[in-house]
């Protein structure tokens, strides 16, 4: 069985994606939704409910030819890399000389909003 690259609770960055909108993203992990079809695989794989981090960031779905966009959705294990450090790393030894980083994690596990400039 495969490690997956997630957790409910981590932040996480979309690394592929069907639709180049996507790519880039940095989402919550909400939920398993299990395994599941996924367009361009022939096996099922297994898939997370996300929510968009930034209240001017969307996700993008191709439905029947439309374009969709929502702030939760579903996405691939596959297609994400975590970013929220394993539970017990002392957040000192995570972080280096990228101060950006430390700005997107509060004590209390809330995001703060922040501009990469």
């Amino acid at each position: 069985m495969n490690t997956l690259n997630c957790a409910v609770g981590d932040l996480a960055i979309t690394v592929k994606a069907n639709l180049p909108a996507n790519l880039g993203n940095i989402v919550r992990i909400i939920a398993s939704q299990g395994l599941q079809e996924w367009e361009g695989h022939d096996e099922p794989i297994h898939t997370w409910d996300v929510q968009i981090v930034g209240e001017d960031r969307y996700l993008h779905y191709e439905f029947d030819g439309e374009l969709v966009v929502a702030k939760e959705g579903p996405v691939p294990d596959r297609n994400l890399r975590r970013l929220t450090p394993p539970q017990g790393y002392q957040m000192d030894a995570i972080f280096d000389s990228e101060p950006i980083q430390q700005e997107l994690f509060l004590e209390d596990g809330k995001i703060e909003e922040c501009t990469i400039k």
